[in-house]
């Protein structure tokens, strides 16, 4: 259900809303939108989170930066190549198989080199080649001793050049950089030149000792070859002896036997399907002898000509004697023939039968004989057959073991021959191409980008903390916001008084002895807006409420009587509270009777009613507080006396507990003419909203809302063009009313950043 605003606005009155936390907007448009009025109140609340966070990680990062110890990088950079340089032709190769053209065979041997590097062993041979001096400046030593490193330095020393160092391959290409790290600049590329150094010499002294080894190795394994390749060519020679295999081809006489072997199982599976046919047809045959056969309907599947004619007779003379026996008598000889015929065709059916079954039975006898032929024959094929695999496996196992044998002795016989030729050249894949330059700067640390990071650091902290401020403030804010949980029209926000007045009675007059200000100007906009909410309907009674305590529900309601009645219509305000009554207090005054005596019928209306100074404004206090507000108010005198006011006055305004402690306030929605709600800027929360949406779900008749204590330094200002003495323009200052309790002074509280900044 939608309503319309006093700006023509369309409201949402779906109760379906949704929650402080949920993805919508609380701009009321559902769309996801920013709001950035909450995001600007934010940012002005707690900008001071904001500069703490910025400045507590951009001093800290100063400080952090200014303890570090400067430090220097340099490298030198290599030229790893895939293939060894081939002096002695293309053919002639190490005999080491790790270098190769293919790509990611190639991407593993630089991978590994770059491990080779890093490593230990290069590290530890590395401070070997250094003098003594630099080892000492490795492990940090500022005194330099006047001796050679001992074992664990120099294992110390290792590991310190180990962490420092660092391998950077050049994309898309074979170049390495080697780089090291070091507080001192000369030692930095003195190490980087060390280590290249070392690692060239290491992987040149590898592969010459590599080539040895496997020149060696590859002699022993060439003899032990030949060995084994005459054993396997004698066996392979004996085994054709005395299987007789000259120029018979196993392979093929294998598929020969094969074949075979597939026509003979397809004839001995249509023998055995003949042989099945033939007992099954004997079998029948068989059982109709047992019985009269004639009216056996499996006779029809003979297929016996013959056979179908006789039962055609025998069905024709039956029906005949079936006739006769009606026609004559039962010793008739015309019956006596007919019965004799019968018994003459249906012997003769069953010789035909005998016969038929005789024949069966000798083709039945002839299919198992060749059945068991073909069986013999098969089972013999299937014993050559396996034979001949059993034969043709043994043959190709002693002939693949010589082929292998043969090719392993080639092999080893070519790689033999080209590690000749390798061992005596000294080659290397590895080379120099830049030695490590002096650094002059240092690296490590940056000033600049270590304050930069810093401050970065801290702005995203701060921004953090601001989302969770974001989040966390369940408060409402603004005008979008109040109609979206409330699901009615904004009618007006109240600002805070400008000046302070000194006590109770001078805040509720003050609207009557400024009407010129911006307090008054905003009532009247009120009042015109609870006018204009229900032009077909006035409104003669009128309840304003709020959520919670202390959202100034109690002064608004006096404002708005005031300005009522200030306008010419008769008002009569009356304190609805019977709990904690304090309209009695704001004008003055200290009645005996008041409402609730009027309800219990102990007193009259115009012994009750109080004449505030103020001309057209009357007052109805609450009366003596009683035990049992609710049952008063639910009770048909309260009826009754509301109509009566209503007779006697334009307007009666009626000042209620907040609807989220207690039910008064539901239970006198029931019986007026329209409901306002009060809330306060930044201190009404949502969840109470909604509670107080739903609790006068009923047939209360809500017109609008007002937002109270509205701070315009947060917000923004707004003008209005006045006419009056000073004319132009005034801004409206948006501040927070607090409502007052009995023990409170008539003091409206100051925002909390005046507070702050005054502390």
């Amino acid at each position: 259900m939608n309503a319309t605003g006093p700006q023509g606005r369309e409201i949402n009155m779906s109760p379906d809303l949704q929650g402080p936390f949920d993805s919508a907007s609380p701009s009321g448009s559902g769309s996801g939108q920013i709001d950035w009025k909450r995001i600007i109140h934010i940012l002005q609340k707690y900008f001071w989170v904001l500069i703490l966070t910025t400045g507590a990680a951009t001093t800290l990062a100063w400080f952090v930066t200014k303890k570090k110890t400067p430090l220097y990088k340099t490298h030198a950079t290599i030229v790893i190549s895939s293939q060894l340089p081939s002096y002695l032709g293309s053919q002639i190769k190490t005999n080491l198989t790790e270098l190769s053209d293919d790509y990611w065979y190639a991407k593993r041997y630089l991978e590994t080199q770059f491990e080779v590097i890093r490593s230990r062993n290069i590290s530890y041979l590395t401070v070997q080649r250094l003098e003594s001096k630099k080892v000492f400046q490795i492990l940090g030593l500022k005194n330099i001793p006047e001796r050679a490193p001992n074992t664990d330095e120099m294992s110390a020393a290792a590991n310190i050049l180990r962490s420092s160092l660092s391998v950077i391959p050049i994309q898309d290409s074979r170049i390495v950089q080697i780089q090291v790290i070091s507080p001192n600049p000369e030692l930095a590329r003195d190490l980087a030149n060390a280590v290249m150094e070392t690692y060239i010499d290491e992987n040149l002294e590898r592969r010459i000792s590599s080539t040895k080894s496997a020149s060696t190795w590859l002699d022993s394994q060439l003899k032990s070859l030949k060995e084994k390749l005459d054993e396997a060519d004698k066996k392979l020679l004996d085994f054709h002896i005395k299987n007789g295999i000259y120029d018979v081809n196993l392979a093929e006489k294998m598929s020969r036997l094969t074949k075979i072997v597939g026509e003979r199982t397809l004839y001995n599976e249509n023998a055995e399907r003949k042989a099945e046919q033939l007992a099954e047809k004997l079998k029948i045959f068989k059982s109709l002898q047992a019985k009269n056969p004639v009216n056996d309907p499996r006779l029809d599947f003979s297929g016996k000509e013959h056979i179908y004619a006789l039962r055609a007779g025998y069905y024709s003379n039956y029906l005949k004697l079936q006739n006769d026996r009606i026609e004559f008598l039962e010793k008739h000889p015309q019956v006596i023939q007919g019965e004799k015929s019968l018994k003459i065709i249906s012997d003769n059916i069953t010789n035909e039968i005998k016969l038929i079954e005789i024949s069966i039975a000798a083709d039945y006898r002839l299919s198992l004989k060749v059945l068991a032929r073909s069986r013999q024959a098969l089972e013999q094929a299937f014993t050559e057959a396996h034979s001949l695999a059993k034969l043709e496996v043994e043959h190709a196992k002693i002939k693949r073991e010589r082929d292998e044998i043969a090719k392993l002795y080639d092999l080893v016989l070519a790689r033999h021959k080209e590690t000749g030729l390798a061992e005596e050249l000294k080659t290397n894949n590895i080379r120099p191409l830049d030695n490590a330059m002096l650094p002059r700067m240092p690296f490590s640390p940056r000033l600049s980008v270590n304050l930069m990071l810093g401050f970065a650091l801290g702005m995203f902290i701060g921004l953090m903390f601001l989302v969770l401020f974001y989040y966390l403030d369940n408060t409402v804010k603004s005008q979008d916001e109040l109609e979206m949980y409330l699901g009615c029209p904004f009618l007006g926000y109240l600002p805070m008084l400008p000046p302070r007045p000194d006590d109770r009675q001078s805040r509720a007059y003050y609207i009557f002895n400024h009407p010129r200000s911006t307090i008054a100007e905003a009532i009247r906009t009120i009042r015109t807006n609870i006018v204009f909410a229900t032009p077909d309907n006035p409104i003669k009674t009128l309840m304003i409420t709020s959520s919670m305590p202390l959202e100034g529900k109690t002064t608004i309601s006096s404002y708005i009587a005031i300005s009522m009645a200030m306008s010419g219509e008769k008002t009569l305000l009356i304190d609805g509270d019977m709990r904690k009554p304090t309209i009695h207090k704001t004008f003055g005054q200290k009645p005996q009777r008041g409402l609730s005596s009027l309800i219990v019928k102990k007193s009259e209306v115009e012994d009750s009613i109080i004449i505030s100074d103020i001309e057209n404004l009357h007052v109805l206090p609450c009366g003596p507080i009683p035990p049992n507000p609710a049952e008063l108010e639910q009770s048909s005198n309260f009826k009754e006396l509301l109509e009566k006011l209503k007779g006697l006055y334009d307007k009666v305004i009626i000042d209620t507990p907040p609807v989220g402690l207690v039910t008064d306030p539901v239970i006198i929605a029931q019986v007026v003419d329209a409901v306002l709600i009060v809330t306060r800027h930044g201190r009404s929360t949502r969840p109470a909203i909604r509670y107080t949406r739903r609790a006068m779900s009923g047939k209360a008749r809500i017109i609008g809302s007002v937002m109270n204590y509205v701070d315009s330094s947060k917000w923004g200002s707004k003008a209005y063009y006045y006419g009056g003495s000073r004319g132009g323009y005034y801004t409206y200052s948006y501040g927070y009313h607090r409502e007052e309790d009995e023990a409170s002074t008539a003091d409206t509280p100051e925002p909390e950043d005046k507070k702050k900044s005054k502390s």
